[in-house]
């Protein structure tokens, strides 16, 4: 066995020209040579991510038919099959009432939307108000994330904006929002994956500053080679392979928002804000490079992700279906328009398998990234066709280091609040949190 004495920090930099600097990844020479750790799952920090459907997913094509493990995968949750060892699934939870799509969204993480009455005119006594609850995202990042650059990142491919008094008489924040740092602190998403780029790669100033950045070196890598190089010369061959792939995929997720900003400057007279994707199939492979980026080279271990805001008008004509989003789910039992609710849940399912393949292919200590995570996706209504909140899809994936056992669909008492679960998530990450939202206890993940 070869011992390596060299130990890099935690918090090792590539830095280069115009303060350029990369993050790199959770590499072994991070490890101290012999130490306890060096050996063993936990010294590899766990990742966790939240990715949100909206509009619900109709039962009959989701929920498996029989409880425990080995159970046949429905229609809309197929593509995941392929992680049914790391894979549970719960059935059965109720998640809280209120406002027919706002509360399906905004209590999603934290189990409570928010806590104060809709305003109901300008100038009532909910008007503006932004208070909700701490999410169980944040809670994981109290515990995981206080050495990566970004705590935490929220994306989306939808906005609603911030003005007070158009989302159902509640400040539009709440439709923008998943993620909540405290009562009084959303997160609200960005949809601008230049604008995340940036987050994640350390470009500074303000949009005219940045810009003129950009403009001035040819590529990100291209300014911080030098010293790549002088790293690579240090570094055993599994960790300067890791280093390579990683550097690889960030020049190939920056190339990408250089072709669409070129593609976008040359239409007249267009809106669109530089580095947002024309179209939405675009737009979500792009957002999950940047956030296997962001585990990749632990810029970040935790991240929510809204696939778009409820009662979203958004198309999927790419896979058949032109009607919007929020149309379809209102199917009236049409089967035509039921094929069509069932395929747009299958195509985000699918672009959530497609991200966990690749987590699964990069290696990571004694395993791969997707070993050392847990994922949450889901939605806060179940059948949209009337807005029901009664047994609602939930899709826990990734080995958690060890920590969550696969192969299981676990069907909870009838009507458990969702806030059981996001308890159960917080225990799976090491979290020790004794209530949130309205939670009446732990729901078991083994049963």
């Amino acid at each position: 066995m070869i011992i390596s004495k060299m130990h890099l920090s935690r918090r090792t930099f590539l830095r280069g020209s115009l303060g350029a600097a990369i993050a790199i990844p959770f590499l072994d020479a991070m490890v101290p040579a012999l130490s306890a750790q060096s050996a063993t799952a936990a010294a590899r920090p766990l990742r966790f991510g939240a990715v949100y459907i909206p509009n619900g997913i109709y039962p009959d094509a989701w929920h498996p038919d029989t409880a425990g493990s080995n159970f046949e995968f429905k229609t809309v949750m197929k593509p995941m099959e392929q992680f049914k060892d790391q894979l549970v699934t719960v059935s059965k939870m109720k998640s809280p009432d209120g406002s027919v799509h706002l509360n399906a969204s905004a209590p999603w993480l934290n189990g409570l939307g928010p806590v104060t009455e809709r305003a109901g005119q300008i100038g009532g006594a909910g008007f503006g108000k932004i208070i909700s609850g701490k999410s169980v995202d944040q809670y994981i990042a109290d515990k995981w994330a206080q050495d990566t650059p970004l705590r935490s990142i929220e994306v989306g491919n939808e906005d609603m904006g911030s003005a007070a008094g158009a989302c159902d008489g509640y400040p539009c924040t709440f439709f923008n929002t998943l993620s909540w740092r405290s009562e009084k602190d959303p997160q609200p998403v960005d949809v601008n994956p230049r604008v995340t780029f940036e987050r994640m790669f350390g470009d500074t100033g303000n949009p005219a500053q940045r810009a003129a950045a950009l403009k001035a070196k040819a590529s990100l890598l291209d300014s911080v080679m030098q010293e790549t190089n002088q790293l690579k010369k240090k570094l055993g061959p599994s960790d300067a392979r890791i280093l390579d792939d990683y550097l690889t995929n960030v020049r190939e997720v920056e190339a990408e928002i250089q072709r669409m900003e070129k593609r976008q400057a040359s239409l007249p007279e267009s809106d669109a804000p530089l580095g947002v994707p024309e179209s939405l199939d675009d737009h979500m492979e792009l957002t999950y490079k940047l956030l296997f980026l962001a585990f990749q080279g632990d810029i970040s271990r935790v991240f929510t992700f809204l696939g778009a805001h409820e009662a979203s008008t958004i198309s999927y004509g790419f896979i058949g279906v032109p009607e919007a989003h929020h149309s379809i789910s209102h199917h009236a039992n049409d089967p035509e328009k039921m094929e069509k609710y069932a395929k747009i849940g299958t195509y985000h399912v699918a672009k959530l398998a497609n991200f966990m393949a690749k987590l699964k292919e990069t290696p990571d200590g004694d395993g791969n990234i997707l070993d050392h995570s847990l994922f949450y996706f889901g939605s806060g209504m179940s059948n949209g066709n009337q807005h029901d909140r009664h047994n609602v899809p939930a899709l826990l994936v990734g080995g958690a280091n060890g920590r969550l056992k696969g192969n299981n669909h676990v069907v909870a008492e009838t009507d458990t609040p969702t806030s059981n679960m996001l308890l159960a998530i917080a225990d799976v990450a090491g979290v020790e949190l004794e209530k949130i939202g309205v939670s009446t206890g732990c729901l078991d993940l083994k049963s």
